[in-house]
């Protein structure tokens, strides 16, 4: 069940201090005054959204983040779900599914005929919540850490 009123809109700079909290949360701690700039450059790049989920009050306990791009593989874009997360306080009241119907709808207005995303392995309570919503395991993420070029 979704918490009432629940009001989904895209993210301002004036979510600064929420969106440091939740990037916490979630095992990224962000300083709050870097977020406007972040949040500049994501929505300076075309085809990207962050969208942010208010609750009853006007806060906000939730964000999403998708991005379109065109590979070589495919003549349509490619959505990514990014950046996923509800407040810990909020959780279980379906405020994460609506983020991700949100992001969803927004892929396939913007011509996407799928939406993929990676979470980390240890992650596995975002798996089950992911695979009950209709996503499949469908390929393996690497990542290579570059060194400091400091």
């Amino acid at each position: 069940m979704v918490m009432a009123p629940l009001r989904i809109r895209p993210a301002t700079s004036a979510d600064a201090t929420a969106l440091s909290r939740l990037l916490g949360q979630l095992g990224y701690p962000t300083n709050a005054a870097e977020i406007p700039d972040r949040i500049e450059k994501l929505y300076a790049r075309p085809g990207t959204t962050v969208l942010v989920a208010e609750g009853g009050q006007g806060d906000v306990v939730g964000v999403v983040t998708v991005h379109l791009f065109q590979t070589m593989h495919a003549s349509e874009p490619v959505a990514w779900l990014t950046t996923l997360v509800v407040d810990e306080k909020a959780r279980g009241q379906g405020i994460g599914s609506t983020l991700v119907t949100r992001a969803e709808a927004w892929a396939i207005q913007h011509g996407a005929p799928r939406i993929s995303l990676t979470s980390a392995l240890h992650r596995t309570h975002a798996h089950d919540f992911y695979k009950t919503r209709n996503y499949e395991h469908t390929g393996v993420r690497l990542t290579k850490i570059f060194a400091d070029q400091g």
